[in-house]
């Protein structure tokens, strides 16, 4: 790798990218990296490199391009938060550069990874699949992803018959499948389904799914809510579902673990890495199965409370004290690497 201009700095600082939101932490849309930062500027000084927001395309890629390279500080490390960002790597760089790669549902996003000095990945199953898709001159680090403290059981009691979805309509996600399973549920037992996240082109037929399976008055779209009212939602809710086809981390998955509600999860992707024993893992085209599985914790107080136990536990190998420390070093490597070039 080569660097266009790389001066020695006298200690290690790291720089991150983002977009047209001025405010005094990490954009509210890389929350999965909040935890990770909020250690890591504890540990070595930290800046934003704040871009001039433009909608991403192929027309102003060479935009963003062009104002990192006015922008970031040579002697800092780059850390592009998101290989949804991966346009912003560029082959002749001032700053040894790392990014992190979340998931290649859009394999175009892995095309210029090779132009960075280091890719981290947050699970195994993810490196395996990038490694297959690309060349790079390091092995991808495998970095976990973590929740904030405050994501953390209450001893309050949890809501009967309320089902928790966090997460976007994308097709990847399955709401159509979730929405079918919620059906197959509400014949047995009066469920109301809380689903959070932003409408998207893909409302309109959800509701109209809805509609035909009969359960438009028991689900509740959700398009915002706050952090804390997520975690109060996560602490009170009977359960998550988590159906998704391809994930590659599955923040939601972690938060409920994290917070004692337990879970039914897809066993596709990477998902079953980072639940493991945490949560119940299921098909997702056993849609008559995840209606089994929802029925039977609702039904059975002893296995819900055995699998919120079990998900607490799991959550504990989730630390972002340990993630943060190997981002540093990650950092301090290729900041070596550039000095020395």
């Amino acid at each position: 790798m080569a660097w266009a201009s790389v001066r020695p700095s006298m200690g290690l600082e790291v720089q991150y990218p983002l977009f047209g939101r001025r405010s005094g932490g990490l954009d509210v849309r890389a929350k999965w990296f909040t935890a990770l930062y909020n250690e890591i500027r504890t540990r070595i000084p930290t800046r934003f490199v704040r871009l001039l927001y433009l909608p991403p395309s192929p027309a102003t890629h060479w935009i963003y391009r062009r104002q990192m390279r006015l922008l970031e500080k040579p002697t800092a490390v780059t850390h592009i938060v998101s290989n949804m960002h991966s346009f912003l790597l560029r082959r002749h760089r001032r700053s040894p550069t790392v990014i992190t790669c979340y998931d290649l549902s859009v394999p175009s996003t892995a095309e210029r990874l090779p132009l960075a000095d280091r890719v981290i990945v947050t699970a195994r199953g993810l490196r395996s699949e990038l490694e297959g898709l690309v060349r790079l001159e390091h092995d991808p680090e495998v970095v976990y992803l973590a929740v904030p403290p405050s994501y953390r059981p209450q001893d309050i009691p949890r809501a009967s018959n309320q089902l928790l979805y966090v997460g976007t309509e994308l097709p990847r996600k399955n709401v159509e499948g979730l929405l079918r399973m919620v059906a197959r549920v509400a014949r047995e037992r009066p469920v109301t389904l809380i689903k959070v996240g932003a409408s998207s082109p893909a409302r309109p037929r959800l509701l109209r799914l809805s509609n035909e399976l009969g359960i438009a008055d028991r689900v509740q779209w959700r398009d915002f809510v706050s952090e804390p009212e997520l975690i109060e939602l996560y602490q009170t809710a009977s359960l998550t579902m988590v159906p998704s086809f391809i994930e590659g981390f599955s923040m939601p998955c972690l938060e409920a673990m994290s917070c004692g509600c337990p879970l039914v999860a897809s066993n596709r992707s990477v998902i079953p890495e980072i639940v493991g024993d945490g949560g119940e893992l299921i098909d997702p085209a056993d849609e008559a199965g995840w209606a089994g599985a929802v029925l039977r914790i609702l039904d059975d107080s002893r296995f819900a409370a055995d699998l919120s136990r079990r998900g607490q536990r799991r959550a504990t190998a989730f630390s972002a004290s340990r993630s943060a420390d190997q981002l540093v070093k990650v950092y301090r490597e290729v900041s070596r690497d550039a000095a020395g070039s």
